[in-house]
């Protein structure tokens, strides 16, 4: 059994971020432990950390560009046919930064933390849609979850394929960044 976390994070405590848990037996059952939106650094934590996971998947750089707008993984990502957004930009330095201050804060946890990017990952599970994603898993989605909800059952899809051995994981010098494999047909 495997438990992992993913957040859908915002840039800025004010706005919504999606946190999910799920659990995965070894027969890749799986069963959403947790989902909602929730706002500050310690209502992240605190979702995350009661559910004891052994990883979390955030969607966000966990590391900036040493010069320049993008990092070399963010040009990885763009080679391989993935759009993302420079870590460079304003909101997207905040956001950073937010993530560093979690990641910090879960790795104390004994938790390991992994970057991953949630449309990207639909994109690489050849799924036409988050929600097709979710079916085929076997997810309950009868309930009409928001984006960011959305988003963070996703990343923590990734953890569970990555803690699995099974993501795709695309490397470079300054950062790694996990994503589904092919899914849905």
């Amino acid at each position: 059994m495997v438990i992992c976390g993913g957040v859908d994070l915002a840039a800025r405590p004010h706005r919504p971020t999606g946190v999910s848990v799920i659990k995965a037996t070894s027969e890749f059952k799986l069963e959403v432990l947790y989902v909602s939106e929730v706002y500050s650094n310690e209502e992240i934590i605190s979702s995350l950390v009661k559910f004891s996971p052994i990883a979390v998947a955030i969607d966000s750089p966990l590391t900036l560009p040493k010069r320049g707008g993008l990092r070399e993984i963010d040009r990885v990502l763009i080679r391989a046919g993935f759009r993302v957004l420079p870590p460079a930009w304003r909101s997207m330095t905040d956001l950073t930064l937010r993530a560093q201050r979690l990641v910090k804060i879960l790795e104390n946890y004994g938790i390991e933390v992994i970057e991953t990017h949630p449309r990207s990952s639909v994109k690489s599970s050849n799924c036409s849609s988050p929600i097709e994603l979710l079916e085929v898993h076997g997810i309950d989605v009868s309930r009409r979850l928001t984006r960011h909800e959305l988003d963070s059952i996703v990343s923590s899809l990734v953890c569970v394929y990555y803690k699995s051995n099974k993501a795709l994981v695309f490397q470079a010098s300054d950062g790694v960044v996990s994503l589904l494999p092919r899914i849905c047909i």
